[in-house]
């Protein structure tokens, strides 16, 4: 596939990698540009891959990279944190991650979490950021369609797997509290930062319309108007809803819709997945552990899964509960499962209101999708680049009309 560059040319993605691979000591090697993510795969950043083979005549090594980029655009980078959240995946990646590796390492896990892309490194300077990862197709991952809900071996998987993650904020919060204090203290609540934005509220306000009008007559009105009253709590559910003191918190993955996540799958099963690794981390915070669960779940369970949702809740409090015990901790005491039911009770309208936009973007063909920096550049905001009218209606009812039909039947709204 012919490569059309979309931030960085040859002479660039060599010195980008020169500084980011000392480690690998690589003094000489060539660099065969593959590709590029596809037209709105990614909004704050682009994709590249690339294949990096040492000049080592007697050894020679071969990398297979992925290079995450943040947008150039001056106009794009003024209107929205593009850099902060660049810098907040850095952050992760650099020290949060790192720091949970050796906390489990220390208790003697056997499998801990680390459901993760190898990273090697970033790049930065005034208007660039640049992390550099394992590209994980060459290592057999794939991505899950997004118009189709996961099935439920792979919502397990990753509820599972969220359990595991969550539970070592819990642990280091008991064990290490300062250190975990000045761990979490660093992260930026990018979601509060564009919220400020009327553009960005504007956007999940309209998503609350949208799905109204795409069920009307596939739903009763009262609950059509039970979900669009959501819209009045938008800038609550996104910035202050987990703000009083006695909220239990962990360190979140933040960004839970299907094309952050890459599995592993049998080598006979082509939908048995044996391994997940989550990616984009950039509106990772330090908030409750029910604002990645309810998204993941709305945006990517199945009409038929969601009927057995109390089923896949205590599934992630037994991961969390196990997790915790393998490191010398109490769920009891940390995150008792009654505290966890009445939190998620509370706060799934979270994961309730994302999906809302996540519904579109998931039924959305990369034809129909509007460039964020093309739209800024033209004069646009970010509301224009979600502005479209979606043409696959029946995908995005679909994912839709199940989970409105439970969140106002179960009372999460």
């Amino acid at each position: 596939m012919a490569a059309k560059t979309i931030v960085g040319n040859e002479d660039e993605i060599r010195f980008w990698l020169k500084s980011v691979l000392t480690e690998e000591n690589l003094d000489d090697f060539s660099v065969n540009i593959l590709g590029n993510s596809e037209k709105g795969d990614g909004y704050a950043g682009d994709i590249v891959f690339v294949r990096l083979t040492s000049a080592i005549a007697h050894s020679p090594k071969e990398y297979n990279l992925v290079l995450k980029c943040s947008k150039r655009s001056e106009t794009l980078r003024k209107t929205t944190p593009i850099k902060e959240a660049f810098t907040n995946e850095i952050y992760v990646y650099n020290t949060v991650l790192p720091v949970f590796t050796e906390f489990q390492r220390k208790h003697g896990i056997e499998n801990p979490f680390d459901s993760v892309p190898k990273y090697y490194g970033k790049f930065t300077d005034e208007n660039t950021e640049v992390l550099v990862f394992e590209n994980l197709k060459s290592a057999g991952y794939s991505l899950w369609n997004k118009k189709n809900p996961l099935t439920r071996k792979h919502i397990n998987m990753v509820v599972e797997e969220y359990g595991k993650f969550h539970a070592i904020s819990f642990a280091m919060q008991d064990q290490q509290p300062e250190k975990f204090q000045e761990l979490s203290s660093e992260l930026v609540d990018i979601f509060k930062q564009t919220m400020t934005s009327s553009a960005f509220g504007d956007v999940y306000s309209k998503g609350f319309d949208e799905v109204c009008d795409l069920l009307k007559g596939d739903l009763d009105d009262e609950t059509l108007i039970k979900w669009k009253n959501l819209r009045k709590q938008v800038n609550y559910i996104f910035t202050d809803m987990c703000e009083q003191p006695d909220v239990q918190k962990v360190i979140l993955h933040g960004d839970c819709w299907n094309n952050n996540f890459m599995f592993k799958h049998a080598a006979n099963n082509e939908i048995l997945p044996v391994k997940v690794a989550m990616l984009d981390w950039q509106i990772s915070k330090y908030s409750s552990p029910i604002l990645d669960l309810s998204y993941f779940l709305f945006v990517c369970i199945s009409k038929e899964d969601i009927e057995d949702l109390d089923e896949m809740l205590r599934l992630y409090h037994k991961s969390l509960s196990s997790h915790l015990h393998r490191m010398g901790a109490d769920s009891k005491k940390l995150y008792p499962l009654d505290i966890f039911l009445k939190d998620w009770k509370k706060y799934g309208k979270f994961g309730a209101s994302m999906s809302s936009v996540l519904f579109k973007v998931c039924a959305t063909d990369s034809d129909e999708v509007i460039d964020l920096a093309e739209a800024v550049e033209n004069g646009g905001d970010v509301g224009t680049a979600f502005s479209y009218d979606v043409k696959d209606k029946t995908s995005f009812k679909n994912r839709a009309r199940h989970v409105v039909k439970y969140v106002v039947e179960n009372g999460l709204i």
